[in-house]
């Protein structure tokens, strides 16, 4: 089922990974479109490398843009991130934020980060590709709205048709989860995905985007 729908995610402009490890799991393809013009903003500082791991992320995260004005100081950083990383491991990755051009330090110490680009997406797509077991893959698939702007269900052909003239597909709508169609050749969508407020967790979404940011030329 997987090639299909991989040149449905990609003519629709989107680069995919498949089997992609998640913090509950693997999730069977995901696709990210990134913005060409904030690729273009986030390379003129400099920004070859991806930013790094979840962690490191969650640092960046704290760290005021310099568009704001505003710094924060390492002890401040600290105590804001002391129910998640120690001081040492601290300091080790705002050195390489620091040196990786993700982060300033100004003249009085504090910290500021070089951004203009974030969110640096168009569109994250998970599929979770099933040939049974719905209820699973419909769990999986909203599980998956943690990241993802668009979340499918693909299923084959006929059993997709069937879940869509039912009464089980409103567990689908009502969860923001789409559902594709797959046959050995070509894919359809038969439910558009939708938004979803609270279940976005930004940290998770920038970590996978991140993910695709040394592929992106390919």
């Amino acid at each position: 089922m997987a090639p299909p729908v991989m040149r449905w995610l990609r003519r629709n402009g989107l680069m995919v990974k498949p089997e992609f490890s998640l913090p509950w799991g693997i999730c069977d393809l995901v696709g990210v479109k990134l913005d060409p013009i904030k690729v273009k903003r986030r390379l003129s500082y400099g920004q070859t490398r991806p930013v790094g791991p979840l962690q490191r992320l969650l640092i960046l995260s704290r760290i005021p843009d310099c568009d704001s004005g505003k710094s924060i100081g390492l002890e401040r950083l600290a105590n804001e991130l002391s129910h998640n990383i120690e001081v040492e491991v601290l300091l080790r990755e705002l050195d390489t934020l620091v040196r990786n051009r993700f982060v300033k330090s100004t003249k009085r110490g504090s910290f500021q980060k070089l951004n203009g680009w974030a969110p640096l997406h168009f569109r994250i797509a998970a599929v979770e590709l099933k040939l049974s077991r719905i209820s699973e893959a419909i769990d999986q698939a909203l599980s998956n709205r943690t990241f993802a702007t668009d979340s499918y269900v693909a299923l084959p052909r006929n059993c997709a048709l069937r879940l869509a003239r039912s009464d089980r597909a409103s567990s689908l709508t009502l969860g923001g989860i789409g559902l594709l169609a797959v046959s050995h050749h070509a894919c359809w969508e038969l439910i558009k995905p939708s938004i979803t407020k609270g279940t976005c967790d930004e940290i998770i979404r920038s970590h996978v985007v991140e993910r695709f940011w040394r592929t992106r030329d390919s």
